[in-house]
């Protein structure tokens, strides 16, 4: 819109115009590699991750983000997510730090709640993914795939169960 209506607004703009919309729209406009805080509208760039690729599943499902915040208990969490140990594998450009840095304080609520994603989880390493996580509060997978001779079997294997599985290139 920004080009079709011949606004001229910076990226600066646009993000915070998009932050109106939804937290989760600075990081669109921007793109790339990014740390999000506040609500996610506070964005500092980063480097990119190594070169892999990723496999992303969504059983037909639907969670409530509601849902899941209401019964996510902080004082339940154990260990969090390392974001120093996350932005030292994206500096180094390590895969293998990359993968041991993932984490996500949510998944313990939505996969005791939807065993389609906890069976999409362990099937996706079961088979061989390096790294797997739930994306947000769910029902979205990823697993992180160094070697692309992994990838057909992962896929031809979550397809077995579930329709909406799709295999992207990371871009560096």
């Amino acid at each position: 819109m920004n080009r079709l209506w011949d606004l001229n607004l910076g990226v600066p703009e646009l993000e915070a115009l998009g932050a109106e919309l939804g937290s989760d729209v600075p990081f669109c406009v921007r793109g790339g590699t990014a740390l999000a805080t506040g609500r996610g509208e506070r964005l500092e760039s980063l480097d990119s991750p190594p070169q892999c690729w990723v496999v992303l599943a969504k059983p037909p499902i639907n969670v409530s983000t509601a849902d899941v915040y209401g019964r996510f208990r902080v004082s339940e969490v154990g260990t969090h997510p390392s974001v120093p140990d996350m932005l030292a594998a994206l500096r180094e450009g390590s895969f293998d730090r990359m993968c041991g840095a993932l984490g996500n304080v949510l998944e313990k609520v939505t996969l005791s709640h939807y065993p389609e994603v906890r069976q999409i989880k362990e099937v996706m390493t079961r088979l061989g993914a390096d790294g797997v996580l739930m994306s947000g509060s769910g029902p979205t997978v990823f697993g992180l795939v160094s070697k692309e001779s992994k990838l057909a079997r992962i896929y031809n294997g979550l397809r077995g169960f579930c329709k909406e599985v799709y295999v992207v290139r990371m871009l560096t």
